[in-house]
């Protein structure tokens, strides 16, 4: 078998595997219709915890879960068809939590989730989030609301 007639039966076979992973939908990332959705989807790994409330973000692929464990939060995400879930304390936190309008970003010790910048429908839900994470280790300030932007 000449090299080329491999080459194009390699190239084939591929596309052939990820049009057919396209198409069955195994490529499509999911969304939380629901915060509901999402306490569902935490409990799943989570059955122990209790969630008091939660956050959806602006895109509703995230949440921030109030929980019933004091200085814990809860957090799911959407990761293409599966969820991502942590429970995070102030140990799990590797410097403060910030929010920028209706911007939080987190930064997590964990390497499986570094955690991110998660944009809410307003500062005030941004600010509510914020408020749920514990102390954090460092110096810095827990949260900041930042200034307002002009132009």
């Amino acid at each position: 078998m000449s090299l080329v007639l491999l080459a194009s039966i390699v190239v084939v076979g591929i596309a052939v595997v990820v049009l057919a992973v396209h198409y069955t939908g195994g490529s499509r990332t999911g969304q939380f219709e629901t915060v509901f959705d999402a306490i569902a989807a935490f409990r799943g790994d989570h059955p122990e915890t209790e969630v008091l409330d939660g956050r959806l973000t602006q895109a509703r692929d995230a949440a921030f879960l109030r929980l019933a464990t004091p200085g814990r939060i809860g957090f799911v995400t959407v990761f293409g068809q599966h969820f991502l879930s942590r429970e995070i304390g102030a140990s799990d936190l590797a410097m403060s939590v910030t929010t920028d309008h209706a911007v939080v970003t987190v930064s997590a010790r964990d390497f499986t989730w570094k955690g991110g910048r998660y944009i809410f429908a307003d500062t005030a839900v941004a600010a509510e989030v914020a408020g749920w994470f514990p102390e954090a280790a460092s110096d810095a300030p827990r949260y900041h609301i930042g200034s307002v932007r002009h132009g």
